[in-house]
């Protein structure tokens, strides 16, 4: 990159210096020439006047020695009519080209021009102009002094545009060193992170330009990549640690099983009843690690959104609770008259409640009431700052689940919705500590929130915040 940096901008000096270069020898020449046709008019007018007071072979007097060569500063000239034939000339034996244009000026059909030549091998600028009835006047002058410097003029600029580009290389090389450095830090270290696979190393970020915002960016990236390698280890710790007892029991229970006469009748369907339990406990931590294997994938193809009635999934939820827990009671409290809309997967959320139910009916005595509500709450203050811009005000679907059950302490509350987290005082409770991580990843994923309200001996409160679709209220389509 550092080479094709310095050879651009080689090149673009070079194409600059060789426009200026251009310029300057256009320029130069047009001045100079336009000195030579000045003294070639001011003589053609010099010799008219001449013509007009004395006659044409009075206005040039052609001298008697003829030079070998033409004199390299005077001006000469000669007289043809419109017929190609000379009448007069200032030097004596010289005969200057009679061209076309020429002929065409001495008979008046063409107007006066300059032309470049060469005369005995000298190079000229010569005009031609009318000089009375079917007559032209060619007024040469020679240039190899003007040639001359040109010729130096260019040889310079060849040189100065070389010395340019030379200088360009090594300017453009040293300047695409400077510029390119951050760039070469930001590969030194993502091949420092690749090489020792240490997502925590943190690129430096200096200035405020484009390099300092990728820095920046790689830092944000490599930083979420650490806390998704972190999250990944841990969540196979977890279930490692979650699978060792019930396989270890059910490895446990199956040697037993295996010697015959170890057990009696009665034993043996106990522990056939014991080993089915676990396989279920088993089975469940399977599924919900899936389900959250699932919900983390970004990558993974999601049913599509749609609006659902929120009381129609909470009510499914309840059936299926009501079967899988029939020692608890479950009831709704009807707080809206009309359906909750919200926008959402119907699925996951009705997966959400249930997790929601079986965790309520896990911690509440048997006989005991598991209440669940569903309402369309207050505007989330949040979604306020819409209403200045001429917004419609977001509305929260609000699903509470309440159950009797102990409660839970202020020291465990703020971890209740972590994976695997299982207070001590539940370590004899049956679960895999992944449903309410499952609910709040569910409930996220659609935009809401979730938290739990309550006094520990005092029941517990499960409180799901969803927007609304649409609105406050909507009706089914």
């Amino acid at each position: 990159m550092r080479s094709r940096v310095a050879l651009v901008a080689a090149v673009a000096v070079a194409a600059g210096v060789v426009l200026s270069s251009g310029v300057v020898y256009v320029v130069v020449r047009h001045d100079l020439l336009s000195r030579v046709d000045g003294a070639l008019e001011r003589h053609a007018g010099l010799l008219e006047q001449r013509r007009a007071k004395h006659g044409l072979i009075e206005a040039i007097q052609a001298p008697r020695h003829v030079p070998a060569e033409l004199p390299s500063a005077p001006v000469l000239a000669q007289v043809v009519t419109d017929r190609g034939r000379v009448v007069a000339s200032e030097q004596a034996g010289l005969r200057l080209p009679v061209g076309p244009g020429v002929l065409r000026v001495a008979a008046g059909r063409a107007r006066p021009y300059f032309a470049d030549l060469t005369v005995t091998g000298t190079s000229v600028r010569m005009l031609v102009t009318g000089f009375g009835p079917h007559l032209a006047l060619e007024v040469i002058r020679p240039v190899t002094d003007l040639d001359a410097e040109l010729e130096r003029l260019a040889a310079v600029l060849i040189v100065t545009s070389a010395a340019g580009v030379i200088l360009a290389l090594l300017l453009g090389a040293g300047v695409a060193g400077l510029a390119l450095r951050p760039v070469r830090r930001l590969t030194e270290a993502a091949e420092a992170v690749a090489s020792t696979r240490d997502l925590a190393q943190e690129i430096p970020v200096e200035g405020r330009g484009e390099l300092a915002r990728l820095a920046a960016s790689i830092n944000t990236m490599l930083e979420a990549l650490d806390s998704s390698q972190r999250a990944q280890r841990q969540l196979v710790a977890d279930a490692s640690h979650e699978l060792r007892t019930p396989l270890t029991s059910l490895r446990t229970n199956v040697e037993v099983l295996a010697e015959e006469h170890a057990l009696d009748a009665e034993s043996r369907q106990q522990l056939l009843a014991d080993l089915a339990a676990q396989f279920d406990v088993l089975s469940a931590l399977l599924a919900d690690l899936v389900e959250l294997a699932r919900q983390d994938d970004p990558g993974a193809v999601l049913a599509p959104a749609q609006v659902v009635a929120l009381d129609e999934v909470v009510g499914e939820a309840l059936r299926r609770s009501q079967l899988h827990h029939p020692e608890v009671r479950f009831v709704s409290v009807a707080t809206s008259a009309t359906p909750v809309m919200v926008v959402g997967v119907a699925a996951d959320l009705e997966r959400a409640i249930v997790n929601l139910l079986d965790n309520a009916a896990k911690w509440s005595p048997e006989g005991g009431t598991v209440e669940v509500s569903v309402s369309a709450g207050a505007p989330d203050p949040g979604r306020d700052a819409h209403e200045a811009q001429g917004r419609s005000t977001t509305h929260d679907a609000v699903v509470i689940v309440r159950d009797q059950g102990p409660g839970i302490g202020p020291e465990d509350r703020p971890h209740v919705f972590d994976r695997f987290y299982r207070a001590r005082s539940t370590s004899q409770v049956p679960g895999s500590g992944l449903g309410l991580a499952i609910v709040r990843r569910i409930v996220e994923a659609h935009g809401g929130s979730v938290q739990v309200e309550g006094e520990s001996g005092e029941g517990t409160s499960m409180v799901v915040k969803l927007p609304c679709a649409g609105g406050e209220h909507a009706s089914p389509a």
